[in-house]
């Protein structure tokens, strides 16, 4: 099956039992508030199935990840993805 219809299946199944529903406060780069309402039932199941996975096989590098993720995540969603400090949290050389 290809990642598309591994999706597409995901989100089809995960949509009719309400997985992937997030309704949250986020805050903005700019510093106002957003209401935000996501609805990614595939999104969901992978990212879960994947954690749960790396809790079976990471071991000692699990926790710095942890710590490391939402920071990484933060600057992607702020449009920094050609930045330095994402480029050297890649591992790639600034």
């Amino acid at each position: 099956m290809s990642p598309a219809l591994l999706l597409a299946r995901l989100n089809e199944l995960g949509g009719k039992h309400g997985i992937g529903r997030l309704d949250l406060v986020e805050n903005r780069f700019i510093g106002m508030k957003s209401r935000g309402i996501y609805e990614t039932p595939g999104g969901t199941i992978l990212l879960k199935t994947r954690r749960a996975m790396e809790t079976l096989t990471l071991g000692r590098v699990q926790p710095p990840k942890r710590l490391l993720m939402p920071k990484y995540a933060e600057l992607i969603y702020n449009g920094f993805w050609f930045s330095r400090t994402r480029n050297v949290a890649s591992g790639n050389r600034p």
